[in-house]
């Protein structure tokens, strides 16, 4: 009886393997619901289509705070580049006006094409929510276009191909961190040579990616994949050999800003993990209880995913940790903000949403072997990390204030 009972559920398991392959061979594209929300115009005019017009809108929003508040600091920080000599992080910082117990740190673009929503975010916060009594014992520190590059050139890396969120470290071992399960699945997820997204390889991925997942499981290979890895700057997730110069950048600027305040709320804007039509909290394990409790005082009235799911990765070099090891002395509170996209705990999105990384990066390295690839690629990327869907973009523009509302009532009274 149990031999036949393996042997049926082997059956099974080869027939979901194949419709599911069937399913993604025919269509090859993959894209959930949206939430059942009404398009707002108004919420939509916060969303651009290049970096220069994100740029130019906080930078018009900022200016417009210096209506409303006494001490508006605004300034840009150029970001050397071999082919651009236009890369600025802008920065709008405005100081508490009664005490100096508590600065909020919220950045964006630390993965380059991720900043078109935090960017949109910035915008709404500055125009709409932030007022005169709110910010009376809470600074502000917005950092905008961290990864100006990979904004600029819709990537989510540097110019050096870096992944600045696994980037930041004081100690340089960070950068010998090893990634076994990354150098065992080398082969599938760094591909050489153009893009051909007809190619046997990419119309069943599918096949290939439920394979390992069947023989390493889904957490392992999520750990694999999306950790970091400091070894193939070729390959996707890379930390880099060494810091990159946004490190020295937001170093000194935060350094500067904060140093008259106690506690720091870091929170860091991204893009496509998660359930979509969702703001979820991913931050890393916390081990410190008082640290803990602090961040389940803050982020009460939501969930907080601690990293102990099966769908889920913890990872090296991450920003807002970082500044918690830069300034010791203070209570760094760190929050990573994630819009879902893809429903990436279901196989289906997890499995497009590594795809679409491992092409794009493909294409990015080596090119592609028609401009249909190079469009469909995008299209992808996009959906991953700046969906056109207008319900969606609403959506996490009213999601954003609400959680918002939440966070700095909590973070006040903290």
């Amino acid at each position: 009886m149990k031999k036949f009972l393996k042997i049926s559920a082997l059956s099974i398991s080869g027939v979901l393997v194949v419709a599911l392959a069937y399913a993604y061979i025919s269509f090859n594209f993959y894209s959930p619901n949206d939430p059942e929300v009404a398009v707002d115009k108004a919420k939509l005019a916060y969303y651009h289509e290049s970096w220069e017009e994100c740029r130019d809108a906080f930078r018009m929003q900022a200016e417009k705070m210096r209506e409303r508040f006494d001490s508006v600091e605004l300034f840009s920080v150029p970001i050397t580049s071999q082919t651009d000599n236009d890369l600025t992080i802008d920065f709008c910082y405005i100081p508490a006006s009664d005490t100096t117990k508590k600065l909020v740190l919220i950045n964006s673009g630390t993965h380059g094409i991720e900043g078109y929503v935090g960017s949109a975010v910035q915008q709404m916060l500055m125009n709409e929510f932030f007022e005169e009594e709110m910010l009376s014992e809470v600074g502000l520190l917005m950092v905008h276009g961290m990864n100006a590059w990979g904004f600029k050139n819709e990537r989510r890396f540097t110019e050096n191909n870096v992944d600045l969120n696994r980037n930041y470290g004081l100690d340089e071992a960070l950068y010998q961190t090893k990634n076994d399960g990354f150098v065992v699945l080398y082969d599938m997820l760094t591909p050489k040579g153009e893009l051909n997204m007809n190619s046997l390889e990419n119309r069943f991925f599918l096949i290939t990616a439920i394979r390992q997942i069947a023989q390493k499981g889904m957490p392992a290979l999520l750990q694999a994949f999306a950790q970091g890895q400091y070894q193939f700057e070729e390959g996707i997730y890379f930390g880099g050999f060494k810091a990159e110069q946004q490190m020295a950048i937001l170093s000194k600027v935060i350094q500067d800003k904060a140093e008259p305040y106690q506690t720091i709320l870091n929170l860091d804007l991204h893009t496509g993990f998660g359930e979509r039509g969702e703001l979820h909290l991913f931050p890393n394990p916390v081990d410190d209880p008082v640290l803990k409790q602090k961040m389940e005082t803050v982020f009460k009235d939501y969930e907080i995913n601690w990293g102990d799911s099966d769908n889920f990765y913890t990872v090296s070099g991450q920003f807002v940790e970082y500044i918690g090891e830069l300034m010791p002395e203070k209570t760094s509170i760190p929050m990573l903000m994630e819009f879902g996209t893809l429903n990436t705990s279901s196989t289906m999105g997890a499995v497009k949403s590594a795809h679409i990384s491992i092409t794009e990066n493909q294409g990015a390295h080596y090119g592609y072997k028609s401009e249909k690839d190079r469009e469909k690629v995008k299209a992808g990327y996009y959906e991953m990390f700046y969906p056109p869907s207008e319900k969606w973009r609403t959506n996490a523009i009213t999601i954003s204030k609400e959680m918002m509302t939440s966070i700095m009532k909590n973070y006040q009274e903290l």
